[in-house]
């Protein structure tokens, strides 16, 4: 497929994430990053989405789950509403045993996803852990304090939902 595609960036930039997703379905992270690492840069506007979850997938595969959080909490930051980006930060969190960050992230994806009352107990999940004196050895504060106003946020939201019935 390379060798067809030479002639036209777009069609070996296509073509490379094709190769990508197929090393991914075979669980090979080290090819799929590999192949992400032989991406034509620039990634062009429209593909930075596709470019940063699959490289962020490679990474998580080949062992470099720190490398893929890092990169991936800046764009959730942008993209508050990118349900994938956040599972795929959970993920990478419990890759490198960051539970409270892991169970927080997935809740983010459940708000991404409207889905405020799954939402609410992972958030609460993540409260108590918090509150464990044992919660992965040292408790993040800054995350405790960002878990409790989303709580509060989301449980906010679930009320006003429910008296629009």
């Amino acid at each position: 497929l390379d060798a067809a595609t030479a002639a036209d960036e777009a069609a070996t930039r296509l073509a490379r994430l094709g190769a990508i997703e197929l090393a991914l379905e075979r669980q090979d992270g080290v090819q799929a990053l590999q192949l992400v690492q032989r991406l034509p840069a620039p990634v062009p506007q429209g593909l930075a989405r596709t470019h940063r979850l699959l490289a962020t997938r490679a990474q998580i595969m080949a062992g470099q789950a720190a490398e893929a959080a890092q990169p991936l909490q800046l764009w959730v930051a942008d993209h508050p509403r990118d349900a994938q980006a956040w599972q795929l930060l959970s993920i990478a969190y419990t890759a490198q045993g960051q539970t409270l960050r892991a169970i927080r992230a997935d809740a983010e994806n459940r708000v991404a996803q409207l889905d405020f009352q799954a939402a609410l107990d992972r958030f609460k999940a993540a409260q108590e852990l918090a509150r464990r004196p044992a919660a992965g050895g040292q408790a993040d504060h800054i995350e405790a304090s960002i878990i409790d106003t989303r709580l509060r946020q989301v449980h906010s939201t679930l009320r006003e939902q429910a008296s629009e019935r």
